[in-house]
């Protein structure tokens, strides 16, 4: 007996086969979704990816390259000198120190006795030397005709006083003047600058100044004030409006000197 073919059986066939496959598509496309992950942890875990170096946004410029240093060559040490005996000194001759009255420490010019002190305040008279360009005279103090030079040397105020160079003259065409000297309050025994102006301090208001050129002319002042400035004060050279004056200098207090005692005087 022949088996006859039955059209449904042959449509279930179909359909069971079109349902296996997609069966299968569905387990290969499951398969594939579980493989992603391990792929991409394995990925991670692989080596990194090769970076292309910077670029700087100047082309023109060329790149920074590390310069080896080149080593430093240390230098041996230099084996001891051997000590040798110094050379005699030749003998040279030592110049005699200049011999000059100090305007401020003491402490090299001997202090004065009570006899030289009391000498000094009697009336003392000296010639005009050459080179002196006036005489100073203060009766006051016992003082006539000390010899004034014109100079800024040691010399000056060994010998007796000194005029600033710089400074006015009394014979001067000027507006104003002021006539600068500067003495010694000690100076040094046997010396024209010897207490020459010891007893500075001592002049009054009204007390009489002359100064006598070597001409014989004779210009007068008198006593108007008394200051005390400090060494470095030296706006008291310069001359006052209206004022035709002469300035005597000396160093102030005894025994420290650290100041200058100013004496004006002005023409009459």
């Amino acid at each position: 007996m022949r088996f006859r073919e039955d059209p449904l059986l042959r449509v279930g066939a179909v359909m069971m086969a079109f349902a296996i496959a997609l069966l299968v598509a569905a387990l290969v496309a499951l398969s594939v979704l579980r493989a992603e992950p391990e792929r991409a942890v394995a990925s991670e875990s692989g080596p990194e990816p090769t970076v292309e170096p910077l670029k700087r946004s100047k082309p023109a410029v060329e790149a920074w390259v590390e310069k080896t240093r080149e080593p430093v060559a240390v230098p041996e040490p230099e084996p001891e000198p051997v000590p040798q005996a110094d050379p005699e000194p030749a003998q040279r001759p030592q110049p005699e120190p200049e011999r000059e009255p100090p305007p401020v420490a003491a402490a090299e010019s001997p202090p004065p006795t009570d006899r030289e002190v009391e000498k000094a305040s009697e009336p003392r008279h000296y010639d005009l030397p050459p080179g002196a360009i006036m005489g100073l005279t203060i009766k006051a103090l016992g003082l006539h005709s000390v010899p004034v030079f014109d100079s800024d040397g040691r010399w000056a105020l060994t010998n007796g006083v000194r005029h600033v160079p710089g400074t006015s003259l009394p014979w001067s065409d000027a507006p104003q003047r002021n006539v600068y000297i500067e003495g010694h309050r000690l100076g040094w025994p046997g010396t024209g600058s010897h207490l020459v102006f010891y007893s500075l301090n001592t002049l009054e208001e009204g007390d009489e100044v002359r100064l006598k050129d070597r001409d014989g002319r004779t210009y007068r002042y008198r006593v108007s004030e008394k200051l005390r400035v400090n060494p470095d004060d030296v706006w008291v050279m310069g001359q006052v409006r209206r004022r035709d004056m002469v300035t005597l200098q000396t160093c102030t207090p005894i025994p420290t000197y650290e100041k200058r005692l100013i004496v004006r005087a002005d023409r009459i």
